[in-house]
Formats: structure tokens, C-alpha cells, sequence
């Protein structure tokens, strides 16, 4: 797992590709969360598959899934500008029953910087 950074100007929208490879279990959930500090209990922003997070390739033959993240320049309003935020990436499997699994695959810091073209309620 590696520790990464997205960074993009808070009001604009920000578009990034990643891929899972080897993960041989059928994935049906898929979460991109964002906290101000990783103990607290509610996000900041959360996005998920259907709602910002969408499937764009798969090769079974590799094992291989190629998801495409979304913000929206509307996400980030609430946002602190040039403040670092904790985020991760976390799949969810079907398992069992009583033991679905989940993995997460990406933590990292997500910086909104400052523009100053941007201006509240714009849209």
C-alpha cells in the first residue's frame, strides 16, 4: 500500500484513474473517504461506486480493475484551503455472510490549494 498526494484547487474538478491488480475476489463496494483527522467519525467528503467512483476497465486475465475518482467542483466548498486531510481507499468483497471483506488500498493526504479566481456560490 502506498502513501500518496492529490492535490487540485478547491473548486474545480478533480479526475484521477487508479487500478487494482491481483485481487482475484469479486469487489462490490468501493469507498474514497476524507477526514480532517483519521480518528474522527464523519468525513469531510466520501465517495463511492456509483456516486463519483466508476469501473472504467477490467481484464479478468491479469486480475486487474481500473476505477476512475471524481470531485466535483461542488465537493470541495466546505473544504479548508491549503489544509492536509487524511484519505483512503477501501474495497469491500461479498466473503461470507458473517465476514464480508475489506481492504483498503490507498492511504494518503488530499490538499485543497486556494484559487483565487474562485469565488463562493459561482455555479
Amino acid at each position: 500500500m502506498e502513501d500518496v498526494l492529490f492535490e487540485f484547487y478547491r473548486g474545480d474538478t478533480y479526475s484521477r484513474d487508479f487500478t487494482i491488480e491481483g485481487y482475484t475476489s469479486p469487489i462490490d463496494k468501493v469507498f474514497f473517504t476524507v477526514k480532517e483527522n483519521v480518528e474522527d467519525k464523519n468525513p469531510v467528503l466520501q465517495k463511492t461506486l456509483g456516486n463519483g467512483i466508476t469501473l472504467v476497465d477490467e481484464d479478468e486475465e491479469i486480475n486487474s480493475r481500473t476505477y476512475n475518482l471524481t470531485i466535483r467542483c461542488i465537493d470541495t466548498d466546505d473544504l479548508k484551503a491549503d489544509y492536509n486531510y487524511t484519505f483512503d481507499i477501501e474495497i469491500h468483497s461479498p466473503g461470507t455472510a458473517d465476514m464480508p471483506i475489506k481492504k483498503t488500498i490507498v492511504t494518503g493526504t488530499l490538499k485543497v490549494k486556494a484559487s483565487a479566481t474562485r469565488t463562493f456560490n459561482e455555479y
